[in-house]
């Protein structure tokens, strides 16, 4: 409900019952959406040890850096959700396009967009290779990337995204499971209360 203020002639949104009440509503969607983000990031880690899981168990060596990975991936997830991924969620929810697809999407844009931006350069005088897949491939030859550059890339670009779209879809699971009320004390048809 509007109404006009006598000593100033702007107009105020009042609402009614307990004064305050409209804040209180905007405190819990704001609420909702940081734990969402919480859980956005939560995920993470589970994401990133399913994808090294393959390689710890054939690994004939033990891993001794994964819990260093695990931290860079909550501090570099934390980042992309703060930076990006609220901002990205509140445009989508201002043009009333906060569906599952919509933030998956962005989720997986958002959370390549780190890796996309460090393509395979050309450095002079540089050589390299990696094991890839159980198989030693050479990624640059006399400072030129190789075609398994690319495709170390994009295979990395790739993974990015599933942390991205894995991320926005746990955020958008968990924001709508809180915007429901809660119905767990309601009397259902086959529940007998």
């Amino acid at each position: 409900m509007f109404t006009a203020n006598r000593s100033n002639p702007s107009i105020e949104r009042t609402s009614p019952g307990k004064p305050g009440a409209a804040s209180h509503v905007k405190r819990e969607g704001a609420m909702n959406i940081w734990i969402s983000a919480i859980a956005a990031v939560a995920v993470q880690p589970l994401v990133f040890l399913l994808r090294v899981l393959p390689d710890y168990l054939s690994s004939p060596q033990p891993l001794y850096e994964v819990g260093l990975m695990v931290v860079a991936v909550v501090a570099v997830g934390a980042a992309v959700v703060l930076v990006l991924g609220i901002p990205a969620f509140l445009a989508l929810r201002r043009f009333r396009r906060e569906g599952w697809g919509s933030l998956g999407a962005a989720g997986a844009l958002l959370g390549a967009l780190p890796r996309a931006s460090s393509w395979p350069r050309t450095l002079e005088g540089y050589s390299a290779g990696q094991n890839w897949h159980g198989n030693y491939i050479e990624t640059y030859v006399n400072g030129t990337p190789t075609t398994y550059a690319w495709l170390t890339y994009a295979e990395s670009v790739l993974l990015f995204a599933l942390h991205g779209l894995v991320g926005a879809l746990v955020f958008y699971g968990v924001w709508r499971s809180r915007q429901r009320p809660n119905q767990s004390f309601q009397p259902t048809a086959f529940g007998g209360d």
